[in-house]
């Protein structure tokens, strides 16, 4: 499996209102930041909603260290890991896993 695949656009607004929750609880001065987010990729697997960030649509991949760890359920109450990576700039990139290793993440979870 590649770790990413192509995939630009704008967030959606699901994808705003996650972030806007997750920064204002744990990185504050980055909810300024969402409006100016580009989505350049998704996770390889093609099915959890993984996305990777950049500044424009033709920015590269950067790696981020973790900034935000947080759980949240699925709709068949699964626990989902949820994490955003960044740099000291921006994020870039909003990850989920699944937590017992055995559940497809297909949707947003709810936060925990």
């Amino acid at each position: 499996m590649n770790y990413s695949i192509p995939n630009k656009g704008d967030l959606r607004k699901s994808e705003i209102e996650f972030l806007t929750y997750l920064f204002g609880k744990e990185k504050s001065e980055w909810i300024n930041l969402i409006g100016n987010l580009k989505v350049i990729a998704r996770c390889g697997c093609v099915k959890c909603p993984t996305i990777i960030f950049g500044k424009t649509f033709n920015s590269e991949i950067q790696k981020g260290n973790l900034i935000i760890d947080y759980a949240g359920k699925g709709k068949n109450g699964e626990l989902i890991g949820i994490s955003v990576f960044g740099t000291d700039q921006m994020p870039t990139e909003l990850e989920f896993y699944s937590v017992d290793g055995e559940s497809d993440i297909i949707d947003l979870p709810k936060i925990i």
